[in-house]
């Protein structure tokens, strides 16, 4: 970040300490819309470093000496939405010997072994004017409502409920009684089939990016990750998401007139 855009950059409060949650921005590519995004939290902070929880999938050692991001949810009042401020960190190392009492966060992480050691990511510390604002997504994400006509088929799922969708993925929930959804796992790829009824269909595969079991057990939420698409498929995809925002804030602008 330049001089001048840290004399203009935003003043929130941003809070590094143990226990919370940060996110590692890996890969940012905005030609082609895609961003490697995982989250972490904070174990234990120096002056020169800080470490965190080792992320799920895991950052590869083969990244140390890397440039990655570190983002945090900072400010937001009653009224104001938390935003994302990251600063540009250095991966300094991979390690699966974390102590576990070196934690400030003990009673939430989980040693792995004898040892007392958790998995952990070591990356360079802030300084000040370090922080500047970011995104943690390339695409407008779409509420689904009844009146878009769209739905999601994903293969061995019988009854997957679209709740919303971008470019670049979807959120969906799926009954935890299905006998596909025993072997479901964050990285596991499943072909889909996203249909807006009455126009065509986008086709490819969608990683597990994430995943969320209610608290009643009987569904779980799946965050996916769109890849394997055909250029028409990837171009169609675009318009329709496109048409479908422009459709929404219409419908918000319409409701200010009421």
């Amino acid at each position: 970040m330049s001089a001048e855009d840290s004399q203009h950059a935003p003043s929130v409060e941003i809070s590094l300490r143990p226990g919370a949650p940060v996110f590692v921005v890996l890969h940012k590519d905005p030609l082609r819309e895609r961003i490697d995004v995982r989250e972490s939290r904070v174990l234990d902070l120096e002056p020169d470093v800080v470490f965190l929880a080792q992320t799920d999938p895991p950052v590869p050692r083969g990244l140390s000496g890397d440039e990655v991001e570190v983002a945090v949810l900072a400010g937001g009042g009653e009224d104001e939405p938390k935003r994302p401020m990251g600063y540009m960190a250095r991966l300094l190392d991979v390690t699966d010997e974390f102590p576990v009492e070196r934690s400030g966060v003990i009673d939430a992480v989980e040693p792995k072994g004898e040892g007392g050691v958790v998995a952990a990511l070591a990356v360079s510390a802030p300084h000040p004017g370090d922080f500047f604002e970011t995104s943690l997504r390339m695409h407008y994400r779409v509420p689904v409502d009844s009146e878009m006509r769209v739905v999601i088929l994903l293969e061995d799922f019988e009854s997957p409920e679209l709740l919303d969708f971008s470019a670049g993925g979807a959120r969906v929930r799926l009954k935890a009684s299905e006998p596909a959804a025993s072997g479901l796992h964050v990285g596991r790829s499943i072909p889909f089939r996203l249909l807006f009824l009455g126009s065509g269909y986008a086709a490819g595969d969608g990683v597990v990016r994430s995943l969320q079991k209610s608290d009643d057990g009987e569904s779980v939420v799946i965050g996916l990750f769109f890849t394997n698409m055909e250029i028409r498929d990837i171009r169609y995809l675009e318009r329709m998401v496109a048409r479908a925002v422009s459709a929404r804030r219409q419908r918000e602008r319409d409701a200010d007139y009421i």
